[in-house]
């Protein structure tokens, strides 16, 4: 018995299995069936820089934040702020 058939035996994974079918059959479509194209048409218009509230922080890669101070090494202030929380590997946590 295959990793299919056994999952699908389970009704918590068979609907996974019909979904993942159904996208093969009708080719390149979302979970709910939304053709990729659509999806991916969305995404960019979202992300557009044009439909972007003002001061959006979108990409935070190259930025490094002061986990001590809570706060991003380059934000106004920074250099005045306290240290709030404890360094990594030492809150207990």
């Amino acid at each position: 018995m295959t990793e299919q058939q056994q999952d699908e035996e389970n009704p918590d994974t068979a609907e996974l299995w019909e979904a993942d079918d159904a996208r093969k059959r009708d080719g390149d479509t979302g979970l709910d069936g939304t053709p990729v194209e659509e999806i991916e048409e969305e995404r960019r218009r979202r992300l557009a820089p044009e439909n972007r509230p003002e001061n959006a922080e979108v990409d935070n890669t190259d930025r490094e934040f002061d986990v001590e101070k809570g706060m991003f090494t380059d934000e106004d202030g920074y250099e005045d702020a306290p240290k709030l929380y404890p360094p990594l590997g030492e809150g207990g946590a």
